[in-house]
């Protein structure tokens, strides 16, 4: 913090690149990287960002695909940050911004930090190396361009810049391609909202088309209807097996519905996340206990091992027909679902 301070309080700027998500645990508590502020950095992942500041921040915004964390600043009573957001997302918070000379960026997306690291040379501009001290006369570089070769050349360099920035953007898409289709794997080990949003999508991706009115609140995680059935879903993960007082939560959520008769409870559960899924059970453990199968079985309630659902969406993405019908019979399961595919 001296060496940061007195550089910015000499007029030079710096950069600080905020923790990763996965190192978050690290820095719970606030950080004193701002003079007269404290810092909290968020999980919060996504897609979408948002260009509030151009110059520095409308080049860095290049070597991002979307955002895990984002900040917050805290001044002490009645004295303003004075944060200018740079890049923020779709909820405002902030993934990138400028305080004075400070800039707090998220950090750059895998791969791309050589170019970040581009992006923070150029802005800073090292001193240019020395040029001769009588200035080139103008007509010089017109000079130039008849040399025999030096025409060839700069055509021949603007194909290949062009070629460049092509083959830049296709590994642009690709990338965010590739986060798109791995983002699957953490159906097997997300708990809480982030799970349930993941649930969701899932659903969504094989035809039913859930929904969460309010996430946090005291309802079912997400419902949908097809096929005449409102389904009411409670999403749930868990370190160990699923015990029963998930079957009866989710009978509260079925009879609150407003028609219960119509209606069809599924617990979707990720027991024992931590697990690497070949050694979850069934093993001498279960995935869930006996009492909650049977009081499945008795009121007519699915219970979904996150496996099996995280099984139709790797066959729908290698080209196999998951129909909507086959989803559907699964989910009206009484008891522990099996897809028939």
């Amino acid at each position: 913090m001296q060496t940061l301070n007195a550089l910015v309080s000499h007029g030079h700027s710096a950069y600080l690149i905020l923790p990763e998500a996965a190192s978050l645990s690290t820095f719970r508590n606030p950080v004193a990287w701002v003079p007269n502020a404290q810092l909290f950095a968020r999980a919060a992942s996504g897609q979408t960002l948002k260009l509030q500041l151009a110059d520095f921040f409308e080049n860095y915004i290049k070597v991002m695909l979307g955002h895990e964390i984002y900040f917050e600043l805290q001044a002490p009573a009645g004295r303003p940050t004075n944060l200018t957001p740079g890049i923020v997302n779709n909820v405002s918070q902030a993934i990138c911004g400028r305080i004075s000379s400070i800039y707090l960026l998220h950090p750059p997306a895998k791969k791309f930090e050589q170019k970040a690291l581009k992006v923070l040379i150029e802005h800073f501009k090292p001193d240019p190396l020395s040029t001769p001290s009588v200035n080139k006369p103008n007509w010089v570089d017109q000079e130039v361009l008849g040399i025999p070769g030096v025409a060839e050349i700069q055509v021949s360099r603007t194909s290949i810049l062009e070629q460049i920035d092509k083959k830049n953007e296709e590994l642009k898409i690709a990338d965010q391609k590739l986060e798109v289709i791995s983002g699957w794997a953490d159906l097997l080990w997300m708990e809480g909202i982030p799970l349930q949003n993941k649930v969701q999508d899932a659903l969504n991706l094989l035809g039913v088309p859930a929904t969460s009115e309010d996430p946090s609140g005291h309802t079912g995680d997400l419902v949908a209807n097809e096929a005449g059935i409102h389904f009411v879903f409670e999403v749930t993960g868990s370190n160990g097996t699923i015990g029963i007082e998930k079957g009866r939560q989710l009978m509260q959520w079925v009879a609150d519905a407003p028609d219960p008769v119509g209606s069809k409870g599924v617990l979707v559960a990720s027991p024992f996340r931590n697990e690497p899924p070949p050694k979850r059970p069934p093993t001498e453990k279960r995935i869930f206990v006996r009492e909650l199968e049977a009081l499945a079985e008795k009121y007519h309630l699915a219970l979904l091992d996150i496996r099996e659902l995280y099984r139709l969406i790797c066959l729908h993405l290698s080209g196999n027909s998951v129909s909507k019908p086959i989803v559907l019979e699964g989910l009206q399961t009484d008891g522990v679902v099996r897809f028939n595919i």
